[in-house]
């Protein structure tokens, strides 16, 4: 090979390692718009867990500046941070396993009603199933005949 080829040679795989260079990083920032994404949507869930969605912008902006103003003080961190998994556990008791079958098909209104309450479609076994709360739950459901079914806390499928 003459040098001239050689040079050739190695610009092209110089190009094809650029190429898959910025391939890559392309990739890394859909990965990191998608997490931030995410983190984004859940800190929405939180405050609306917490009552929050009424609030108005300013107010909530506020309250979470308030909170960042007092991220330094370790005793109050730990102290939400304990607050906050309390709230998650008795969120978890109140919720029991249940599987809910229609004889025919339920309406939009219905299906996403039962989306809210956490639970999901099992194309597989065509049943609605999941953990809710299940007073809010037969509530919902009485008018339209659908049989729930309660599953004990520690019981498989």
């Amino acid at each position: 090979m003459t040098t001239t080829n050689i040079l050739e040679k190695r610009k092209k795989n110089l190009e094809q390692r650029k190429n898959r260079l910025k391939q890559l990083e392309v990739s890394l920032n859909a990965q990191g718009r998608k997490r931030r994404t995410r983190r984004l949507i859940e800190i929405g869930g939180l405050a609306a867990k917490a009552n929050l969605e009424d609030w108005n912008s300013n107010a909530l902006l506020g309250a979470f500046l308030s909170l960042k103003e007092k991220e330094s003080d370790k005793k109050q961190l730990e102290a939400w941070t304990h607050k906050g998994g309390v709230a998650f556990a008795s969120e978890k008791v109140l919720k029991a396993p249940v599987i809910v079958k229609f004889e025919t098909r339920p309406t939009d209104e219905i299906r996403a009603s039962l989306k809210s309450l956490g639970l999901k479609w099992n194309a597989l076994r065509q049943e609605w199933e999941g953990y809710t709360k299940i007073e809010e739950l037969k509530s919902l459901l009485a008018p339209h005949g659908a049989s729930i079914t309660e599953l004990d806390a520690g019981s498989e499928k």
